[in-house]
This record gives C-alpha cells, sequence and structure tokens, in this order.
C-alpha cells in the first residue's frame, strides 16, 4: 500500500482482485510497523494493475497517506467468501499439524509462501524446515475440524 495523490487516497493492491469485501462503508484494519488502526472506507476504485484507490475516513492528505505505507489492509474473517473444501486462506493455516496419508507427523506449518506459480507451506519439523507444495498430487486433505493436513509425499521431498 503506498499514498497517490495529493489528498490522501492509497494505492492498494488486493490479495484478490476484486475484492468483494472491499467496498464504500466497509471497516478495515491497517496494521503496520506501529500498531494497528481501524478506518471506514469512503471511497473505491480501480486503478490498473489490479491495484485499487482507496480513500479513508480520516486521511485527507499525503503527509497522512504516507504514513500509511507499507501496511496491511486486514478484513473481519466473517466478511471473506467461504472455501472449497481444497481452499485455504494464509492466515488460518499457521498451526496446522501435517502428516502423511498413513500417518507419520511430519510437522506444523508454520507460515505460507506464494512462489509464483503455486503455494509453498514451511512446515516445521524440529529443528529444520520443509518445504510442501500446495498442489493436488500431494495434498490429500485439509481437515479443519481437526487442524491438520493429510499429504502424499512424493520420492525425495521430506528428506
Amino acid at each position: 500500500m503506498g499514498a497517490h495523490g495529493i489528498r490522501g487516497a492509497l494505492r492498494v493492491r488486493p490479495h484478490h482482485a476484486p475484492s468483494p469485501r472491499l467496498d464504500a462503508g466497509s471497516q478495515i484494519r491497517l496494521r503496520g510497523t506501529t500498531g494497528d488502526s481501524v478506518h471506514t472506507v469512503r471511497r473505491l476504485a480501480p486503478h490498473g494493475r489490479g491495484h485499487l484507490l482507496v480513500e479513508l475516513d480520516g486521511v485527507a492528505d499525503r503527509t497522512t497517506a504516507e504514513r500509511l505505507a507499507g501496511c496491511d489492509v486486514l478484513v473481519p474473517a466473517t466478511a471473506l467468501p467461504p472455501l472449497d473444501p481444497h481452499e485455504f486462506y494464509y492466515h488460518e493455516m499457521p498451526g496446522y499439524r501435517v502428516e502423511t496419508v498413513d500417518g507419520t507427523v511430519i510437522g506444523d506449518i508454520v507460515d505460507t509462501m506464494h512462489t509464483g506459480t503455486t503455494d509453498v507451506w514451511i512446515v516445521q519439523t524440529g529443528t529444520r524446515e520443509v518445504l510442501i507444495p500446495v498442489v493436488r498430487d500431494i495434498v490429500a486433505t485439509i481437515d479443519r475440524a481437526g487442524r491438520r493436513v493429510l499429504v502424499t509425499p512424493i520420492p525425495g521431498l521430506l528428506d
């Protein structure tokens, strides 16, 4: 997120464009290095290359907007659309236990990263990390109730 123009507009790149959960009148939380702040979206407009121009209540000039540059824009989890069984949100995965389909515990997901072509879970296994590509050939089940993921490892994946 960055400042745009002199009237306090912010240039935002949503993770999922178009973002149906970010619209005029909605409340958002901005998370930055100095803490969180809650704002109401006053106006929203497309800005090309997947960006949006967002105007917030209380942000009326470039100086104020520049202080918000680099913040993450968060919406309430209850405002997110429901997922299909093989979909997930990045924020929900840390702490999920990863096991093979035959019951061998691999470790716990600590983060998700996007490599450009696929998502990858970073799994902590004792003193090392294992990278698990999130693809159908490997991920068998995401068990939300049990907070675990079952995987079918390919040769070399866990070495």
